[in-house]
């Protein structure tokens, strides 16, 4: 707008000046050089002019300009005067105030400590003193038969009660001594002695205690290491002494358990559901605590008999793996698991299925090579498929097994171990193998039943895991006292039936798979 005004005026300047030297010309008749002269000086005046009166408009322009600017200043400094008063109050009330609310505080968290110290020197104190008792208290004496006093006249044949010697106190052995030291109650009271009884038959159960989670210590443990001094050859129990006591035989201290018998009807249930197709794939979900969202889910195999009722997994195993028709079983439970986590991988791509197969599966040989090719050719799942193994599957895997293993964790795949009920396995060496996650029974984790735990205590137990790399999944959750104990816990994954019971799989995400033909195992 300003370029404009100022052309028009230069316009109008040279119409007027135009106009002038017209004027003096015709008017007043000059030359034309003088009205030109005239009408140039004319033009130049009208220019000067301009000039001055726009420099002047710009200067009062300006000059209210740095009058307003010097009022906004000085409403600034006004303003930052304030500020200032406001920070000084402030550094000097608040150290005060913060120090007189944080005093308070730090002393009660002095008295915590000083508590929690005191409680901790309580329990040591107390723990050392459990242990001297233990110490010092002799192991209980091994429940006998009760005898009876025998009339002499009533057995005519037995030769009478010989006296039997005792050793003399010097030449006493070391286990001896200390059961003397340590009388039992009946002899404090007075009461005659009673016979003693006949020796058990010793067996090995170590092998069955481990495997079936049995913490009780055995009886013929602690006969082995508390010896009676007193069941000497003369005192100990002989058949042929009193006949009448047991006319049975003993068995031999070496014999072996006997083994399973196999189970006809439930062998042929599985081939006939395995052959007909009656095997279904059921999911159960692993939730995330407290909020209770679906995070995982585990697949489980039913079979079905011709009746269509369902034989749970606990059933069916035991039998399949004595008859060699678990590879085949694991086999379907692949293929399956390979469709029903595409349908998961579509809708969330955080899903992870929990897969389980037996070890047995892992050392046989006409499944396990074609079960690592197809595992190879899918490495796309192993991020969201997780093979899952027993804990006594794990304890008894051999190198075959630790071999077939690493060639499942060097494809990408990942593993979990469940069923746990002893804490004192390596779990650093497993997270090294691959294994990932861990479940634990919910009722081991609150103290509800009794696990091989050594030093660890279950609440730690979840620590321990993620410091190898692991994560914890706490089952067999079925009530809510359960999920409010495990929240004291910290516990962020759990599974059971209070969340959701396994349900079976859509016709419609299972269907293409191949009906597997019949397979021979390498145990079968």
């Amino acid at each position: 707008m300003g370029r404009t005004g100022t052309i028009f005026v230069a316009i109008c300047m040279g119409v007027i000046a135009l106009s002038s030297a017209t004027v003096l010309i015709f008017q007043f008749g000059r030359p034309f050089g003088e009205a030109v002269s005239l009408s140039l000086a004319l033009m130049c005046t009208m220019i000067l002019f301009h000039l001055l009166i726009g420099r002047a408009r710009d200067r009062g322009a300006v000059s209210e300009a740095v009058d307003r600017l010097e009022e906004r200043m000085a409403d600034l400094d006004e303003d930052v005067g304030n500020l200032e008063g406001r920070l000084t109050g402030m550094e000097h009330t608040m150290p005060r105030r913060t120090r007189a609310e944080i005093d308070p505080l730090f002393a009660e968290v002095e008295v915590l400590g000083t508590l929690v110290k005191q409680m901790a020197e309580a329990m040591s104190d107390l723990e050392t003193k459990v242990e001297d008792q233990q110490q010092l208290t002799p192991p209980p004496r091994m429940p006998s038969l009760p005898s009876y006093p025998r009339s002499q006249p009533s057995y005519p044949d037995y030769p009478p009660a010989q006296h039997i010697p005792y050793p003399e106190p010097e030449r006493m052995e070391p286990a001896q001594q200390a059961r003397d030291a340590f009388p039992p109650p009946y002899e404090a009271q007075g009461r005659q002695q009673p016979q003693p009884e006949r020796p058990p038959v010793r067996r090995d159960m170590s092998e069955l205690d481990r495997r079936y989670g049995v913490h009780a210590p055995r009886q013929d443990d602690a006969a082995a290491r508390y010896p009676d001094p007193y069941a000497g050859e003369e005192n100990a129990y002989r058949p042929d002494r009193y006949p009448e006591a047991d006319p049975s035989p003993v068995p031999p201290a070496t014999m072996e358990p006997q083994k399973p018998q196999p189970n006809t009807a439930m062998r042929e249930l599985i081939t006939s559901a395995l052959n007909a197709n009656r095997v279904e794939l059921h999911l159960q979900p692993i939730v995330t605590l407290p909020q209770r969202q679906v995070k995982y889910y585990e697949a489980f195999t039913r079979l079905r008999d011709g009746s269509g009722n369902s034989v749970e997994a606990a059933s069916f195993l035991p039998e399949a793996v004595r008859s060699g028709q678990i590879a085949r079983i694991d086999n379907l439970l692949l293929f399956r698991s390979i469709q029903v986590i595409r349908r998961l991988t579509s809708r969330n791509r955080n899903a992870v299925l929990f897969c389980n197969i037996s070890s047995h599966s892992l050392v046989d040989e006409t499944f396990f090579p074609g079960f690592l090719e197809f595992v190879k050719s899918n490495k796309e799942f192993a991020d969201v498929l997780v093979f899952e193994f027993s804990q006594p599957d794990v304890a008894e895997m051999g190198p075959m097994e630790l071999e077939s293993l690493s060639s499942l964790y060097e494809v990408g795949f990942r593993f979990s171990i469940d069923q746990i009920s002893d804490m004192k396995m390596d779990f650093h060496s497993l997270a090294g193998r691959g294994f990932k996650y861990g479940k634990l029974h919910a009722d081991y984790l609150i103290g509800r039943r009794e696990a091989k735990h050594g030093h660890i205590h279950p609440s730690d137990f979840g620590d321990l895991l993620h410091r190898y790399g692991m994560e914890l999944i706490t089952d067999h959750v079925e009530t809510e006292s359960q999920v409010l104990e495990l929240l004291d816990y910290d516990v962020k994954l759990a599974q059971g039936n209070l969340f959701s019971p396994p349900r079976p799989v859509k016709a419609e995400v299972l269907q293409g798979t191949p009906a597997p033909g019949p397979r021979r195992s390498a145990a079968g």
